[in-house]
């Protein structure tokens, strides 16, 4: 998801990347546990998007930060999210993440369960380094939001019931709440004015939601080979998005027994799902959602100075927009699929 306007952060933080990386190589190195090297060597090597540090880096160079602290506050908030997908794979046995096998899969859940634990551990004891409490404060809240976020969704697992107040309030827990922090701690020691600090902070969470948003409609509508995400993988494991949400919403008597029954039992039958998602616009309600988080994100940093970095987040957020009309496109070609051969 967001590979192709990814590149467009790439280009104007490349070399922030390379430090960053070769940074928590030798800090890992340090800690002389080999498997734990081999765990996050594959973490970092396996195709994620690396978008939190790169908002880090971004937002520190359109405020005219240069010191060496950046570093460390964008490899914790890489850690602290590279735990949270180490755990998450676990709880949700997972066996693919950016079209490559899990760690848990490959070192066993003990192994993913302790390097995410470290993970964490490294991440805050980069940031004492940077001697900000501020940041410091900012980060331990978001990793307390992720957690909760996570919980909350473990509460709605197969429950068709879960209404639209709730399914905002988990993602911007468990997704939003990190971007937000991310912008939040890079504009604090860049020496941002309050306001800048709350418009990026804003700009973030507005950002993450989309972002989640976005992702969850890649479980109804992308390929494994285009998302590097397993399709219906979040459907059978009863998590309740935004697509099904809005389709049981729109549904009738007939529609809604096959959706409570759906979430009550192992029959869940994805395509029908897929059928009634398309019938009832869900994905293209879902995208107007994320479109309308997108547009709010844009507003926060419209009124900052013009920058080569500033046009880069502005790009980024319009390609962000335009990706979504490919979601649509995928949901009409599987719908076809569905029809003929039924």
């Amino acid at each position: 998801m967001l590979s192709a306007n990814n590149d467009i952060l790439d280009n104007v933080v490349s070399s922030d990347l390379l430090a960053m990386k070769d940074f928590i190589f030798n800090s890992v190195n340090n800690e002389d546990i080999k498997f734990a090297t081999d765990v996050i060597s594959h973490l970092i090597k396996s195709g994620g998007k690396k978008i939190r540090p790169k908002l880090v880096f971004v937002i520190c160079k359109m405020l005219g930060y240069s010191r060496e602290d950046k570093i460390k506050v964008a490899a914790s908030v890489e850690f602290i999210h590279n735990a949270a997908l180490l755990h998450d794979d676990v709880l949700d046995e997972s066996e693919v993440r950016h079209g490559v096998r899990t760690a848990n899969k490959i070192w066993g859940d003990k192994s993913s369960i302790l390097v995410g634990d470290l993970l964490l551990t490294l991440a805050f004891g980069w940031l004492i380094e940077c001697k900000n409490l501020n940041v410091l404060s900012i980060l331990s809240r978001a990793s307390r939001s992720l957690v909760k976020g996570e919980i909350k969704q473990m509460t709605t697992y197969f429950n068709p019931h879960t209404v639209r107040e709730s399914y905002f309030d988990i993602i911007g827990e468990k997704t939003a709440s990190l971007f937000s922090a991310c912008c939040e701690a890079a504009s604090v020691i860049s020496g941002a004015t309050s306001d800048e600090i709350e418009r990026l902070k804003s700009f973030g969470f507005n950002f993450g939601m989309a972002f989640q948003i976005i992702d969850d409609m890649l479980d109804y509508t992308a390929s494994q080979s285009t998302s590097g995400k397993q399709v219906g993988k979040d459907f059978f494991e009863g998590k309740v998005t935004l697509p099904a949400i809005i389709a049981y919403e729109k549904s009738n008597t007939v529609e809604r027994e096959f959706w409570e029954k759906c979430f009550s039992s192992a029959e869940r039958d994805f395509n029908q799902a897929l059928y009634y998602i398309n019938y009832h616009n869900a994905v293209e309600l879902s995208i107007e959602k994320a479109k309308h988080y997108i547009s709010m994100a844009q507003n926060n940093i419209d009124a900052f100075s013009d920058s080569p970095y500033k046009t880069a987040l502005i790009n980024f957020l319009n390609a962000s927009i335009e990706r979504q009309a490919w979601l649509v496109l995928d949901i009409f070609r599987l719908i076809a699929i569905y029809l003929l051969g039924s």
